[in-house]
C-alpha cells in the first residue's frame, strides 16, 4: 500500500484522541492502518503508522486476519463506540473487536477458530516508521518524533499471544500464544498507545 491517499476515504474509522485507526477495501477483504491525526487551521491530517499487511483469497491462512464485514456498535454504560469484524478464509472463522480503550490508545482483540490445523495465524503489519525496541523497558516503539520541541512516542503492548518482529523488513506479526495446528478459538489481544504525558497538543 503507498500510503496516505489510500487513507483518506475509509469505510471505517474508530477515534483515540490523537489516534485512528481507518478501514479501507482492499480487493475482497478490508485492510486497516493505525495512524496519527491532527487539526491544523481547521484541517484534520492523518500520519500512517502501521498498516496490515493482507493475503489474498488464494490463501488458507493469510497473514492477517481477512475481515470481511466491519460495523460500529456501542456498548457499556457509556455507549462507547467498537469496531466489530468478521471473516471467512479457508477452514478459519474470524472475528475483531477495536475499541478506545483510553484517551490515547487502541486496543485491538482478535480470534480465530480453525476446523482444520492452521499453518499460521496472526496479524501482520507493515512499520512506515520502522520499529525500535526499548530492552529496558520491554516497549515496542513504531513510531518517535520530535516537533515543537515535543516528543511523541507510540508504542505497542502484546497482552495476549506474541510478537514476531523483523526489524530489517520493518515488520511485525502479533500472533496467538497457542499452537495454530491445534483446533480451538485462538485468541491475540494488543494495544496501541500513545504515551499520555507525551501527547503532541495542537
Amino acid at each position: 500500500m503507498n500510503h496516505l491517499s489510500l487513507w483518506e476515504l475509509p469505510v471505517a474509522t474508530l477515534l483515540a484522541g490523537p489516534l485512528s485507526v481507518r478501514y479501507i477495501k482492499s480487493a475482497d477483504r478490508l485492510a486497516h492502518c493505525i495512524g496519527l491525526r491532527s487539526l491544523t487551521n481547521g484541517l484534520e491530517s492523518f500520519l500512517p503508522i502501521l498498516e496490515s499487511i493482507e493475503g489474498d483469497a488464494s490463501e488458507a491462512w493469510p497473514v492477517s486476519p481477512p475481515m470481511q464485514q466491519i460495523v460500529q456498535e456501542s456498548i457499556g454504560q457509556n455507549s462507547a463506540p467498537v469496531l466489530l469484524g468478521v471473516g471467512l478464509s479457508g477452514n478459519g472463522h474470524w472475528s475483531s473487536a477495536v475499541e478506545a480503550a483510553t484517551s490515547s490508545s487502541l486496543k485491538l482483540d482478535v480470534a480465530c477458530k480453525n476446523s482444520k490445523p492452521a499453518s499460521y495465524l496472526g496479524s501482520r503489519y507493515r512499520a512506515v516508521g520502522g520499529i525500535e525496541i526499548d530492552f529496558g523497558t520491554n516497549e515496542i516503539k513504531v513510531f518517535s518524533s520530535q516537533e515543537s520541541g515535543e516528543n511523541v512516542v507510540v508504542v505497542l503492548s502484546v497482552q495476549i499471544g506474541r510478537v514476531v518482529i523483523d526489524e530489517r523488513n520493518r515488520y511485525l506479526s502479533i500472533a496467538p500464544g497457542s499452537a495454530p495446528e491445534s483446533l480451538q478459538t485462538h485468541r491475540w489481544c494488543y494495544e496501541v498507545a500513545v504515551r499520555p504525558s507525551q501527547v503532541q497538543q495542537r
